[in-house]
């Protein structure tokens, strides 16, 4: 599998979790370890994300959950 297509495989399973439903940022980190198993490869791939405008809080508040944004959803129809 090459470089571009593990990328493209993180950010489907980040893209695709938030677009079911809003999550907070661990409950995230859960499910992208249990096939990932890298911690430092959610924490590039969530940040490259929300960088992007492709997720963002749901609120302000410190403990709110992620969303798919609109940029995000054209994405994940792009890479699926």
């Amino acid at each position: 599998m090459s470089l571009q297509a593990k990328y493209h495989e993180r950010m489907l399973l980040i893209l695709r979790e938030l677009s079911r439903s809003p999550l907070s940022r661990r409950q995230l980190q859960l499910k992208f370890m249990r096939k990932f198993e890298s911690p430092s490869a959610f924490e590039s791939t969530f940040q490259y994300l929300a960088r992007q405008g492709r997720i963002a809080k749901s609120s302000a508040e410190h403990r709110a959950p992620y969303v798919l944004t609109e940029s995000g959803r054209k994405l994940l129809e792009a890479l699926s």
